[in-house]
């Protein structure tokens, strides 16, 4: 009995919720429902700019006097979301959910769930636009993003 209630225990925390009742099963699954226009991306461009820019950096690089502010202090510095590595899950899904929900165990990252004034289309829009910016930096045509 002990070794189904551990297995019962391993399987529920595989498929646990965040705090948005959505399991990464089921993130990873979630399909985009905003076209990578550019109005999306100038939209998520500006939730970019007002909501993730101070800890993520201007391009995307993890690279701000707020992330250096966070390593000085032992924090968890922000994800640089120009390269290739996704410790939170890559699909748009995923991160659609870190961006809603957030991440960390302490809540490093606070998600953008409930702030006023912001929609999932908005988050949609963050999404296309999070997924310019790997590209602007292997291109180096950083000043070309959602414009």
């Amino acid at each position: 009995m002990r070794n189904v209630l551990f297995c019962l225990a391993i399987l529920a925390s595989l498929t646990s919720c965040s705090a948005g009742g959505t399991s990464r099963i089921e993130a990873k699954a979630m399909k985009n429902p905003v076209e990578p226009t550019p109005k999306s991306l100038a939209s998520g461009k500006n939730v970019y700019d007002k909501y993730c820019a101070e800890c993520h950096g201007v391009t995307g690089n993890g690279v701000s006097e707020k992330a250096k502010t966070l390593a000085d202090a032992g924090e968890t510095k922000p994800s640089d979301l120009t390269d290739d590595k996704w410790d939170h899950g890559s699909t748009d899904g995923e991160i659609f959910v870190n961006i809603r929900d957030g991440v960390g165990v302490r809540g490093a990252m606070k998600g953008l769930n409930g702030r006023p004034g912001i929609s999932d289309t908005d988050m949609w829009n963050l999404v296309n636009y999070v997924r310019t910016l790997a590209v602007a930096n292997k291109t180096g045509n950083v000043s070309q993003k959602a414009q």
